[in-house]
């Protein structure tokens, strides 16, 4: 069922049908890693708030901040990388 929208599309060769295969695993991956690390951020920022802890915030954004804009980046490029995998163009 997941794989309706690759054989319901233009009709790629097996190598396209696996690059896109490929790449929404990652794309998967990687969104459920972004939103995880975004969710755990967030959590932990509010506990530091609630306790009244500055420094619990601050160590939790310089910690898990990099981390979670380095996913969110590369989860946004595989996302184009999909799109183009996909056939779309820039004139759609």
């Amino acid at each position: 069922m997941p794989q309706l929208h690759i054989e319901s599309g233009p009709r790629f060769g097996p190598a396209r049908k696996s690059l896109i295969r490929m790449l929404t695993m990652l794309f998967v991956a990687l969104l459920v890693t972004m939103l995880l690390l975004g969710t755990v951020l967030v959590l932990l920022q509010l506990a530091g708030l609630l306790i009244g802890n500055s420094d619990f915030i601050i160590a939790v954004s310089r910690t898990l901040g990099p981390v979670t804009y380095w996913v969110a980046a590369a989860f946004g490029t595989f996302t184009l990388i999909l799109a183009k995998a996909h056939g779309w163009k820039s004139t759609d």
